[in-house]
């Protein structure tokens, strides 16, 4: 499912952003080269150049909740394609609760879409922005779009749905379901409903919105913020990331302790 030419997309590539959030951000290693950072090894046989930066949602949700520092790490997921890390997470917990949401939903006799049924990917003039929302729901004339979470909430997860909330009304389905209004969102968790108005999804959410895509999908790479904990779960390897702080490296003698 596509649609072409998004005006919610920056024309003009490499603009920075702001957020009003009082959280002090990681030290950065700032560049303002329009190529990969220096000693970058780009002849790394995994990695493949895209021909237009393609970012999914999650990526931009999780900076824009400032739960993820390192603006290089989306930049380059969005410019290359890399091998997956291996992954021991177990799914069967979220898989059983969209089941649940969908089971209820068709009990009650409300059309609902769920998964695959929603993916999408959005054409923009500077890049290309995909996302698979959990569940898409006409609830008695309402259009809510529902995420599940089987862990603890995140800010980030609040974004997601709002970028989806934002996006999904330009998709052919969307436009057919919300005629010309902004859809609800819905955060399921384990043990609480989050509901998202769509008053949230104003004009500062969406300056936000396109200031995150012009850093993401900019031409120029961003600072690199490298943590333990970012690095751990990152898929970027350190041939395309030299600030890349990888778990175990020997940090040399010391006499502190």
């Amino acid at each position: 499912m596509e649609i072409r030419q998004l005006s919610l997309f920056p024309e003009e590539s490499g603009q920075g952003f702001s957020n009003t959030s009082p959280r002090k951000s990681k030290t950065t290693h700032q560049s303002t080269s329009t190529k990969l950072p220096k000693g970058t090894n780009t002849t790394h046989p995994a990695a493949k150049k895209r021909s237009k930066p393609y970012i999914w949602v999650t990526w931009l949700s999780g900076l824009m909740a400032q739960e993820k520092q390192c603006q290089f790490t989306a930049w380059s997921l969005a410019n290359y394609q890399f091998p997956k890390l291996p992954s021991d997470f177990d799914s069967s917990a979220h898989d059983n609760m969209v089941i649940q949401q969908k089971m209820q939903y068709q009990a009650q006799k409300s059309a609902v879409y769920v998964e695959d049924d929603n993916s999408f990917t959005i054409n923009g003039k500077t890049c290309d922005i995909g996302g698979k929302p959990d569940i898409v729901v006409n609830d008695f004339g309402q259009i809510i779009i529902e995420d599940c979470k089987s862990g603890k909430q995140k800010i980030a997860h609040k974004y997601q749905v709002l970028i989806y909330m934002l996006l999904f009304p330009l998709l052919p389905k969307g436009k057919a379901l919300c005629q010309g209004q902004t859809p609800a969102g819905r955060l399921v968790y384990p043990d609480e409903i989050v509901e998202i108005p769509p008053s949230e999804v104003d004009s500062q959410f969406k300056e936000f919105f396109r200031q995150t895509v012009a850093v993401v999908g900019g031409s120029t790479h961003p600072p690199q913020a490298p943590s333990h904990w970012e690095c751990h779960y990152c898929n970027v390897p350190a041939t395309y990331c030299p600030a890349r702080i990888e778990l175990g490296a020997n940090i040399g003698e010391h006499d502190l302790f």
